[in-house]
């Protein structure tokens, strides 16, 4: 849910980048259009060539030019071209931010990104981006506090959409949601995700990975009686989103109800969103209930692919001997 990917957060702050007053505005502009037009390699001839004429013409030539390399799957040259216009503008935050949120998304724990999306968080203090970039690292880093603190700040700014919020809420709860030890951390998190929840149920795009936060921070909470309306909600929008089928899943296993569960848990498994450990927990599940409803022969089936499918971090069974 935090991830989105760097080409498409670079174009959204692309978009509000003022053409500098030095370079005659034709050359963004034009360049500007054959990006919006998907006509990167156009817009990297025009902004290079911009670039040779006038190497202080702006910082945003060099932010764009990387935003066609990116779309191009050129993380190199994106790379490339932040860097050389840091050598021209040193300490931009708007060159340190496009870079940092590119390190970033190549390594989530580059203590170059955490450097470099701090210094420009500290530089555009009326960025909500900015803010909400350095709480992505900071979250992804143990840097808890720090991750806390930037969202409330870029939550304070004026402006906002409602995705913006919704994603700063949701990344704002999962903070709160580590520091459980401190004084009124489950009250802010609450107070976080049900913004974050209400936010979303308006959408017409409903966004379930923000959604299974919440769940997952209730759940965390023994908290199942608030939970599961928002199970109910998720699956009720996004019906093959599989995680919210396996929480499900997981209600009626707790409940006794094995059949339920298997229905679920069957679903979850044809459903979108697995991964590994999602799907060993269906096929456990599975093999559980199963054996509670004596269908011996099916348990065994699940057992089976259990043992086939280890946990990445649990070592494959050696096969018998001969």
């Amino acid at each position: 849910m935090l991830v989105r990917t760097a080409s498409a957060l670079l174009i959204v702050c692309m978009v509000a980048v003022p053409a500098a007053a030095s370079q005659p505005r034709t050359s963004f502009d034009a360049a500007m259009a054959q990006v919006q037009a998907g006509q990167y390699q156009q817009a990297i001839a025009t902004l290079e060539e911009a670039i040779r004429a006038n190497p202080k013409g702006g910082e945003n030539f060099f932010v764009l030019l990387s935003v066609c390399h990116l779309q191009l799957a050129d993380a190199a040259k994106a790379t490339a071209t932040l860097r050389a216009g840091l050598r021209v503008y040193p300490e931009s935050p708007l060159l340190e931010r496009s870079l940092g949120q590119l390190l970033f998304r190549e390594k989530f724990d580059s203590s170059e990104a955490g450097t470099l999306l701090a210094h420009a968080a500290k530089l555009l203090p009326r960025d909500p981006e900015a803010k909400h970039y350095y709480a992505q690292w900071a979250y992804l880093n143990a840097r808890e506090r720090v991750c806390v603190a930037q969202e409330l700040e870029a939550l304070a700014l004026p402006g906002l959409n409602d995705i913006a919020s919704l994603q700063m809420n949701t990344l704002l709860g999962m903070c709160y949601g580590r520091l459980a030890q401190e004084p009124d951390a489950e009250k802010g998190a609450r107070l976080a995700f049900q913004r974050a929840s209400e936010i979303n149920a308006r959408q017409a795009a409903y966004d379930p990975v923000a959604a299974i936060q919440y769940v997952q921070f209730l759940q965390r909470q023994g908290d199942d009686a608030a939970a599961q309306p928002i199970i109910d909600q998720i699956l009720q929008r996004v019906p093959q989103f599989a995680p919210a089928r396996l929480e499900k899943a997981k209600f009626y296993d707790r409940g006794g109800d094995c059949a339920r569960a298997i229905t679920e848990a069957q679903l979850a498994l044809s459903s979108q969103g697995n991964d590994i450990n999602s799907e060993r927990a269906a096929h456990i599940l599975l093999a559980r209930c199963h054996s509670q409803l004596g269908h011996a022969d099916l348990a065994a089936k699940e057992q089976q692919w259990i043992e086939a499918h280890p946990n990445p971090e649990t070592p494959r069974k050696p096969p018998p001997l001969q």
